[in-house]
């Protein structure tokens, strides 16, 4: 046991003898009185002696235990063991207890009459000690702690883990919570014991090691910055445990600093409490720097209709504005730059980029803790070439980095679409489902009959099939292998053509043909009854982008499909990525998507080609029938989606690797990238195998790449934060309860409690609290009895 004052302790050694001498002094003095000789006198003064007797002796013990608890109080007692002070705990309310119940015995015995009143004061205080002790003692018994607490003179190995995520740049008062977290740091490194090892460490995946003196530390902490890419903090907590392992000093501390951000938590280490249960000489203090109430406004990620367009095509991008406080109004302003060919450029060590722009401007006002939805749609023609752009939030705000979405578009060239159809097949439906709404289209169409198909097909962005004929020999299937493994899209609608009777053509069963249409054709399925549809159960797929806003009202049971193919997939290429994107209410495969090298392969098992009457034949399906807006979605989206596959990713999340197509023939192979930040020094990166990567899309923004070839070449795109990244949500006490495991640490809000969780930690279990509710329990019990005995 450690005693914070051990002199005072002496020194009420010194007063216990005080009431002891007094007592034996103050004796009275017997007097001799004349009075006669009565045997009841005789008796009742015997009795009086053995009364008065056991009174002195109570009320000498009641106050003797005074003294005693004033200079123990005074003395400031502690323990090294938290469950070893609660068992001291439970013995002083066990003397109380015993207190207690000597005075109860001494009213009941010594008192010349019974006084009610008393008496049931003194058992109901017996009974409270008695049921808190029943109470503390189980609690005791079920506790599984065992962390070691003591002197707070020896030096510590303490981690300052500090969350500096772009949620700490939340700004209240003119500060932001990372300024609040260092000056916490700082205050923290002058509270640690001389010769005590300190780590600081952030979110941002920095390596951990123990500065080599404080002042290491404090400059680490003044020179922490805002991060992008951050790990959680459990995984922060588990880095730190292993620094600690290798620890020279005995007693160990982890601090973590936060706005205590629910996403900040978030983590699949689910072993972390387990690992923290075991580790109990581990003192881990959470310190919250947030704030209760949150004022913000933000941008979810961008929707775009499209990454690519063509020259005179039409994009629109949506954007959702959220509130978190009361409804405000603010400015949404759309950005588009106009390239500049001369920019990006280093002029006076600052990156200068293109500055005139397209602008538009909506105004929001989102409704408390609510969101509104803004559309803007651009149709104006421009240049080929990439295009950079911005929407973001006008005016002040507590958190800055999510009123901004950043955005690229690719302007190119048409796309060329070669439409092969078999005999008597027209491509109507096809060639109208792709024209823009404004008449307009992004596509150029080359319609032959399968008969007519070049030699030569590169040319070309996409070729689709539309109900192909029998007979197709193995070199065009072999030669459309290789248009799709060059990086194209190829599309197949099957229909009656392929059929040989009730069977596939066996010109569709060749290896080649079965590794472009996923599968051997079988045979057909027949519902002549217009009891079988469209059936799409997962609206995942980027064609279904139109159909999710108004799922449940597409009827596609307007549409039926009478007849459909059958494919068996052979064993052989199950290594080729393959998935089924569009069933049939019977389950059968309706459309099956297929990565083959660099392309990609749409096959879908019935046509789009059926008119309403056909001379010889049932039709296959209806889907053109009536008024067929979602075939015609369909069409449209499959065949962008069959062209788009060859571009690359312009929009991407922080932390993911950007990855563009270099064909050497039309791109450099060496670029200079330019990053969000305007004042860094531009790297240089060299394309590889036909492909540019670039890992460090640590911050938000757009990511500019210049080359030369014949001319300076232009490319890029833009990094955004994920989605839910921003969410301010503060963390609930069950979330830090599964992470670090029920009290198994303490949360503080300010220096002063740190300070007394700090004093409990190293010191010890105090009992200064318990000693003087002892002290008030004896100097009442021995006021009521002093007064009860001698009124």
């Amino acid at each position: 046991m450690v005693w914070a004052n051990a002199l005072v302790l002496g020194l009420g050694g010194v007063l216990l003898t005080m009431p002891v001498i007094l007592h034996f002094l103050m004796q009275p003095k017997p007097k001799l009185h004349e009075f006669p000789a009565l045997r009841f006198v005789k008796k009742r003064q015997m009795s009086n002696k053995s009364r008065m007797r056991l009174r002195h002796i109570v009320l000498l013990i009641l106050r003797c235990l005074l003294i005693l608890l004033m200079a123990a109080a005074l003395a400031g007692p502690s323990v090294a063991s938290r469950e070893f002070g609660q068992w001291v705990t439970l013995g002083g309310i066990g003397i109380s207890s015993l207190v207690v119940a000597l005075a109860l015995a001494t009213v009941l015995v010594a008192a010349d009459k019974k006084n009610n009143l008393l008496t049931g004061l003194l058992a109901a205080l017996l009974i409270g000690h008695l049921i808190y002790m029943a109470w503390a003692g189980i609690k005791l018994m079920n506790s599984e702690s065992t962390q070691l607490i003591g002197d707070s003179a020896a030096p510590v190995s303490a981690v300052i883990l500090v969350d500096n995520s772009f949620r700490m740049d939340y700004q209240h008062e003119n500060k932001s919570n990372l300024d609040r977290a260092q000056e916490m740091g700082n205050w923290l490194l002058q509270q640690f014991p001389a010769d005590s090892q300190v780590c600081v460490l952030s979110t941002d995946n920095d390596i951990p090691f123990f500065s080599v003196d404080v002042g290491g530390a404090g400059n680490r902490i003044e020179n922490l910055e805002i991060a992008y890419a951050t790990l959680s903090i459990p995984d922060r907590i588990a880095d730190a445990l292993k620094l600690l392992d290798e620890a020279e000093n005995e007693r160990k501390e982890i601090y973590v600093i936060s706005d205590l951000a629910a996403k900040s938590w978030e983590s699949n280490r689910a072993t972390l409490a387990e690992r923290l249960k075991a580790e109990a000489g581990i003192s881990i203090f959470v310190l919250d720097v947030g704030q209760e109430e949150i004022s913000n406004f933000s941008i979810s990620p961008l929707e775009l209709t499209r990454e690519s367009i063509t020259e005179t095509g039409t994009i629109g991008i949506t954007a959702k504005v959220a509130r978190i406080g009361n409804s405000s109004q603010r400015s949404l302003r759309f950005r588009l730059e106009r390239p500049d060919k001369t920019r990006p450029v280093i002029r006076d060590q600052k990156v200068l980029t293109p500055g005139k722009f397209i602008e538009r401007n909506k105004v929001v006002e989102p409704k408390s803790n609510g969101s509104t939805e803004v559309l803007f749609r651009f149709s104006e023609p421009l240049a080929q070439g990439i295009h950079h752009g911005v929407i973001e939030i006008v005016g002040e705000d507590a958190l800055k980095h999510d009123n901004a979405r950043y955005f690229t578009i690719d302007v190119r060239k048409p796309w060329d679409i070669l439409v092969v159809h078999g005999d008597g097949v027209t491509p109507d439906n096809l060639t109208e489902a792709i024209i823009d709404e404004d008449g307009g289209s992004s596509y150029r169409s080359f319609v032959v009959s399968q008969n007519e198909l070049p030699s030569r097909l590169d040319i070309y962005d996409a070729v689709i099939f539309l109900d192909p004929d029998a007979g197709i020999l193995e070199a065009t299937w072999t030669k459309l292998a290789r248009f799709v493994e060059s990086g194209h899209g190829l599309g197949f609608f099957l229909g009656a053509n392929a059929a040989d009777g009730a069977f596939g053509d066996k010109s569709f069963h060749g290896k080649t043909a079965q590794k472009l249409l996923t599968g051997r054709l079988d045979r057909q399925w027949r519902r002549p009854d217009a009891n079988l549809f469209l059936s799409p159960d997962n609206l995942a797929h980027p064609i279904y982008k139109p159909f999710r806003e108004w799922d449940t009202s597409v009827t596609w049971s307007d549409f039926p499909v009478f007849n459909h193919w059958g494919l068996v997939a052979d064993d052989q290429w199950e290594q080729i990525p393959t998935r089924t994107i569009l069933r049939y209410g019977n389950g059968k495969p309706a459309i099956i998507e297929r990565q083959i090298g660099e392309g990609l392969v749409m096959v879908m098992t019935t046509p789009i080609t059926e008119a309403a009457q056909i001379q010889g034949r049932k039709p296959w399906n209806s889907l053109f029938s009536g008024l067929p807006i979602p075939a015609w979605i369909l069409v449209r989206q499959m065949t962008e989606y069959l062209v788009q596959n060859q571009n690359d990713r312009l929009n991407l999340s922080v932390g993911e690797i950007a990855s563009l197509k270099n064909d050497f023939r039309n791109f450099p192979n060496q670029y200079q990238v330019f990053t969000p930040r305007t004042t860094a020094t531009p790297e240089k990166i060299e394309a590889k195998n036909d492909s540019l990567k670039y890992r460090f899309t640590s911050s938000p923004g757009q990511y500019r790449l210049r080359g030369s070839l014949d001319g300076p070449v232009l490319r890029g795109f833009s990094v955004n934060l994920a989605e839910g990244q921003a969410d301010l949500t503060r963390a609930a006490t069950s979330q830090l309860d599964k992470v670090l495991g029920v009290e198994r640490y303490q949360l503080a809000t300010d220096k002063e409690q740190i300070q007394r969780q700090q004093g409990t930690t190293r010191r010890g279990q105090e009992f200064y609290p318990l000693l003087v509710i002892m002290l008030v329990v004896v100097l009442g019990v021995e006021f009521l009895l002093s007064n009860r005995f001698y009124s």
